[in-house]
């Protein structure tokens, strides 16, 4: 008797380790197939089976509480689009941009400006093996941080990486370049934390000059960034600020952001601000789906002419 009932309870414990371990394993993969880690306050929409839109919106989070974020994810393991630079020297405004290429589905501006009499060569931009501008700010320049990463990508517009931007650019052998800043998260590191962390600085950072990194990066502004994903896919991504609805994030807090909610193996700040733009194809009135402040009204109007922009096809 007694040896029949040690082995029903061996059957048991040996019966709930395997469940356990089947259940383990079934919430492992099934979270893995989904790249937003907490959906709460999101809204998910499928442009194409490969993009996916995102849009966070929340007013009781305590963390990211009146923050307006949208993310656009493209897959390009699915072989059904890639990936596209545009660069206007003329500049213009990205619903502009996009009549001028067929079949685009979504975009947001890029990078900082290269035409700009005061700092046009604080940036790299290469586009299919031409390099179109060159940095040659010295160290010492208040524009030494603006091209601290790049993204390269293929011709293809299929393979991308982020990562630090070297001392000479001639060494990167990818046929396209386009230079940001700062570094948000490199290889899993969210190295944005601590790049312009004003918390407990006894500094008045309205003194600085508006370029100073602390100054641009230390404070809440709109925010547009780019990130890859450790499966390969690239994340396009606007922040809204300057409004009670949507109060705009630090590059530290844009970096805790996309770390609770993607954990991308990398990210990086592009042009922000009033340059801050996203569209999504059939979205009214114009496309624009965020709220550019160039007009000082929360409304999908108030585009800036850019001269760069990243689009999916």
């Amino acid at each position: 008797m007694l040896k029949s009932k040690i082995k029903i309870v061996a059957m048991f414990i040996a019966f709930a380790v395997v469940s356990c371990q089947t259940y383990q394993s079934v919430t492992r993969k099934t979270s893995g197939k989904n790249e937003l880690l907490d959906q709460k306050d999101w809204k998910i929409d499928t442009l194409r089976k490969d993009v996916i839109w995102y849009h966070y919106a929340s007013t009781t989070d305590p963390e990211f509480a009146n923050q307006n974020v949208n993310v656009v994810s493209f897959d390009p393991k699915a072989r059904l689009g890639h990936a596209v630079l545009a660069y206007e020297k003329e500049k213009d405004s990205l619903s502009v941009f996009t009549s001028k290429i067929p079949g685009l589905l979504a975009g947001i501006n890029a990078t900082y400006f290269i035409e700009k009499k005061d700092s046009a060569d604080y940036m790299h931009l290469r586009l299919k093996g031409k390099d179109l501008q060159q940095v040659k700010v010295p160290k010492s320049s208040i524009y030494w941080w603006k091209h601290q990463g790049m993204m390269t990508f293929n011709n293809d517009g299929t393979q991308f990486d982020i990562q630090f931007s070297p001392e000479d650019f001639a060494t990167v052998k990818s046929e396209n370049i386009i230079t940001g800043a700062p570094m948000l998260i490199a290889n899993y590191k969210p190295i944005g934390l601590t790049f312009a962390d004003t918390s407990g600085l006894n500094l008045d950072l309205k003194k600085l000059h508006y370029e100073h990194y602390l100054k641009h990066q230390g404070v809440r502004h709109p925010r547009t960034a780019i990130s890859v994903t450790e499966a390969g896919k690239l994340l396009l991504i606007t922040v809204d600020g300057r409004n009670a609805a949507a109060k705009g994030m630090s590059a530290k807090e844009l970096t805790k952001f996309l770390v609770r909610y993607f954990n991308p193996k990398s990210a990086m700040n592009i042009d922000g601000g009033g340059s801050t733009m996203m569209w999504i194809k059939g979205q009214l009135p114009n496309g624009i789906v965020n709220y550019p402040t160039d007009n000082k009204k929360f409304d999908h109007y108030g585009q800036r002419k850019v001269e760069t922009a990243l689009f999916i096809k």
